[in-house]
């Protein structure tokens, strides 16, 4: 084959598929968007239920931070942490202002259930734990108080329930771990 017709080949094919991915890539562009499945349709978490001794993994939890001290952006920083260490991010925001926290207060269901008790191992200081309904599904919630001391160094990637508890488990797409 003579290097003029190669040549000829080589760049046919080449403006082929520039056709076809300009041709596709335009068909894509003004397409209709799928429609996104109804927020109250389903339930974005599935019980999962834990026996004595069987280890929660971070990544089976989702966190609301909100900021309860003065220092702006705490609620923020501690979220990027907590997704750091594997935990599904929830709600970011500020706590009502007549909230009074000293260091941490983590809310739950069931304050001293394993998710609740996985998510308090993550601070240093004392950590208040509070019974509550968090908002939009989230296993926890947790405020960020006026003298936050901060998060351990070495997180806690998993603890072992006590006892045989039902927990929602937020539906992710992907298996939890064992």
């Amino acid at each position: 084959m003579s290097r003029g017709l190669r040549t000829f080949l080589t760049m046919s094919v080449l403006a082929a598929v520039l056709v076809a991915g300009t041709y596709t890539g335009v068909r894509l562009l003004f397409a209709e968007a799928p429609e996104l499945p109804d927020a109250d349709a389903s339930s974005s978490c599935r019980n999962r239920t834990l026996e004595p001794g069987e280890q929660l993994a971070p990544n089976q939890v989702s966190v609301n931070v909100f900021n309860a001290g003065g220092r702006s952006g705490m609620a923020n920083r501690t979220m990027i942490n907590l997704q750091g260490i594997g935990f599904l991010p929830g709600k970011i925001g500020n706590a009502p202002d007549d909230t009074r926290i000293a260091n941490v207060r983590v809310v739950a269901r069931e304050p001293k259930r394993v998710d609740a008790r996985l998510v308090g191992a993550q601070f240093k200081g004392k950590v208040q734990y509070t019974k509550g309904t968090p908002e939009d599904e989230a296993s926890v919630e947790v405020y960020i108080g006026t003298d936050f001391k901060g998060m351990k160094k070495e997180p806690v990637k998993a603890i072992k329930a006590k006892n045989r508890v039902t927990l929602c488990v937020p539906d992710v797409g992907v298996e939890p771990a064992a």
